[in-house]
């Protein structure tokens, strides 16, 4: 697809003007697949992305603009060519890496259709999985997460299949990069509940599938009430420590699905309302590149196709709508931080209204998840922030507004 760190050099610019803060990159290590999950060298760019240096110039203009940047932590497993398994590939038995690895006997066997003898992610033979509870990978990891932090100054990890790694070794991995920088951010990749991750000794946050999985039950899906949509984000809340949900990292998708347009059956209107959802609930919204232009993308690897900088392509009025969504919430805390004072869920009209304060402002989020037009007479004459006018109580099908009360 030919991007690279270069790439995202030369379009820093219309990052910072969406309104973006963090800029998540996947796996930029190298690899010789194209989605790169398989690791051959820790400490090595992959040449198809850059350098170095590329890295550093990259990390230096974010942090220009008052952007951080965080990479991705494949720790869970390694590719075949990684050093220590080429090892094993090479000398078998007698290879001073086998207990690097969880290893059930030799020969190995990871023929295509045989079940690999040794453990690896998702039974592939070509993603042996390391063993971190040998002290000597756990070093070895752990100093790779603290050079990059040194050599670079990139401000985060997101561990890719954190759940399947072990509580112990994030302790002290927590301990080991936040020594080297305080406010590095560690952010967990787990499809269920992960409070147990997040007592304060092992990750910041979690990307929020949960919160995904919940809106395309509602919006593409139509399978539960708004009333079950709140009640649900409700139960996840009050099942993490309150320090953590507003870090929750809310996506509507991500490179491991299909966009949340193509689940809902190309309807731009229903990925404007669940932008307003991302975008305005309390959580860090990530953007999956390419949502604010309506990309289009079913399954992987559809859904990691190249960035569609062609004008000709880009759904210039869903970009202002993202832009606007992203200035209203950086602008008024209260939309975020301010205390929930109200709830009111219509099932049968589909609505939601939230009602937050702070010691500045009171505001009402109106979010419309019918497809036909609503009537909010009880705001009417306020003011509209998404619109910047004056509302006249109607908020059309799969749409939104945020009234100053």
């Amino acid at each position: 697809l030919h991007g690279n760190l270069r790439g995202i050099i030369e379009h820093m610019d219309d990052i910072q003007n969406l309104g973006i803060d963090v800029l998540y990159m996947t796996p930029i290590f190298q690899s010789n697949s194209c989605h790169k999950y398989d690791t051959t060298d820790y400490y090595q760019i992959d040449p198809s992305f850059g350098t170095t240096e590329d890295l550093k110039e990259l990390v230096q203009k974010a942090h220009e603009r008052g952007m951080k940047v965080v990479l991705d932590a494949v720790y869970n497993h390694t590719g075949r060519e990684f050093f220590a398994f080429a090892d094993i590939l090479e000398n078998g038995e007698k290879s001073k890496y086998r207990d690097w690895y969880f290893i059930d006997g030799f020969p190995l066997k990871s023929e295509w259709g045989e079940i690999p003898n040794f453990k690896c992610f998702g039974y592939y033979g070509g993603m042996p999985k390391l063993n971190l509870k040998n002290p000597e990978v756990e070093k070895y990891i752990t100093d790779v997460a603290c050079y990059w932090i040194k050599e670079c100054d990139i401000d985060g990890w997101r561990l890719d299949v954190g759940d399947e790694i072990s509580h112990f070794f994030w302790k002290n991995f927590r301990k080991a990069v936040k020594a080297v920088k305080k406010d590095m951010l560690i952010i967990g990749e787990i499809w269920h509940y992960a409070g147990d991750f997040l007592e304060g000794d092992e990750w910041d946050t979690v990307m929020n599938y949960p919160f995904y999985l919940n809106l395309i039950d509602l919006l593409a899906d139509e399978k539960i009430t708004v009333s079950q949509f709140v009640q649900n984000l409700g139960y996840l809340k009050g099942r993490l420590h309150k320090n953590c949900y507003p870090l929750m990292w809310n996506l509507i998708d991500s490179h491991d699905t299909a966009r949340f347009l193509h689940l809902c059956n190309d309807n731009k209107k229903k990925q404007h309302l669940a932008a307003a959802f991302q975008l305005l609930l309390p959580g860090m919204p990530m953007i999956y590149y390419g949502d604010e232009y309506a990309m289009p993308g079913a399954n992987d690897p559809d859904c990691r196709r190249g960035m569609y900088w062609d004008e000709e392509y880009q759904d210039k009025e869903m970009y202002e709508w993202y832009k606007r969504l992203i200035q209203v919430r950086k602008s008024h805390a209260c939309i975020v931080e301010g205390e929930l004072a109200g709830i009111v869920t219509e099932d049968e009209e589909g609505t939601v209204v939230l009602i937050r304060k702070n010691g500045e402002e009171t505001i009402a989020m109106i979010f419309n998840c019918s497809s036909s037009a609503k009537q909010f007479n009880e705001y009417t004459q306020k003011y509209n922030l998404l619109t910047e006018n004056t509302f006249d109580g109607n908020v059309e099908g799969f749409d939104a507004a945020v009234i100053v009360l």
